[in-house]
């Protein structure tokens, strides 16, 4: 017993030194609000380079010191691997002013200036670190994923793409029109008991939480905001296990005038309000199944990587 509860605190605190060797939290004021942030800076860093973003956003409840262990600390470790800076900010109380699908949320409620945060963060990385500025990415879970989409309708100029986990489009966010394409990523499960696939109320512990489109119809407004008229790949992914309960299927779009601009569809089949490839971090008839036949973090960094500058 002694030395499997040695070897269980040897793991953990492996895991614990990996993630904050290079982890600082790091402050910003918003609008007379003190904003934080964690920022990973890969160990190999210089100054001689320009480094890749990637913010990493939290769901709703959730915070950003947590998300490194919530992801496996996968995005430390293509960020070491790869060379990019890995942002995981926090919202506000918890949460994310990603628009006006309802106000239970303190963040909505208050009309907090979440867009301008990440601009303000944006500045703060710049004057710290050689940032490249055609190389800005935010993915996120959840009130998260809704909160990149609004990032990339109202900043379509700064964020180059990004990554949409367990979250469609809200009503709202349906009328924006951003001014630039971004490449857009969606990872959602059709069995999400939080936020239904097809369109609907997204429900929350029997709390209400605005009304959603459909994934497809989310997909579709991308597709044509982006004019991303081509598919070019459908692909199944190999069902390498089999006791979660879930397949992995993608479809990707293209501008038939620019490749770099594309819209992908990680559809993924009786799965639930997760992230793929994490841990179940609720029992599963809260949020349904987390498919282990691919990781999350490396698809959204690959579809990110795949999107190239002009």
């Amino acid at each position: 017993m002694y030395k499997i509860l040695l070897s269980i605190m040897l793991v953990f605190l492996a895991e614990l030194t990996f993630a904050q060797r290079w982890t600082e939290t790091m402050h910003v004021e918003v609008d007379g609000l003190e904003r934080n942030f964690e920022l990973f800076v890969p160990e190999n860093y210089s100054e001689e380079k320009d480094y890749p973003v990637v913010f990493i956003l939290h769901g709703g409840g959730g915070r950003a010191g947590r998300m490194p262990r919530f992801t496996k600390y996968r995005f430390n470790e293509l960020a070491e691997r790869d060379g990019f800076i890995a942002v995981f900010p926090n919202g506000y109380k918890k949460g994310w002013n990603d628009g006006d699908r309802d106000t239970l949320a303190v963040a909505r409620r208050l009309n907090i200036d979440d867009v301008g945060f990440f601009d303000v963060m944006i500045d703060d990385l710049e004057k710290r670190l050689s940032i490249d500025r055609d190389r800005i990415f935010a993915c996120g879970i959840s009130n998260g994923g809704f909160m990149v989409q609004r990032l990339a309708l109202e900043r379509s100029g700064v964020f180059k793409a990004i990554g949409i986990v367990a979250a469609n489009m809200s009503e709202d966010q349906q009328k924006m029109i951003p001014e630039n394409p971004v490449s857009v990523l969606f990872i959602c499960g059709t069995a999400d008991p939080l936020v239904p696939y097809n369109g609907g109320l997204v429900t929350v512990f029997k709390q209400k939480r605005g009304e959603v489109v459909s994934v497809d119809k989310s997909v579709n407004f991308w597709k044509q905001h982006n004019g991303c008229s081509e598919l070019v790949e459908e692909y199944e992914f190999p069902d390498i296990n089999n006791a979660d309960g879930c397949t992995a299927h993608k479809s990707l779009w293209q501008n038939p005038y620019d490749s770099n601009i594309c819209v992908v569809n990680l559809r993924v089949e009786n799965g639930g309000h997760t992230w793929p490839g994490t841990r179940q971090y609720l029992p599963k008839k809260l949020i349904g199944n987390v498919n282990q036949d691919i990781n999350g973090c490396d698809v959204i960094w690959e579809f990110f990587q795949s999107v190239k500058t002009n």
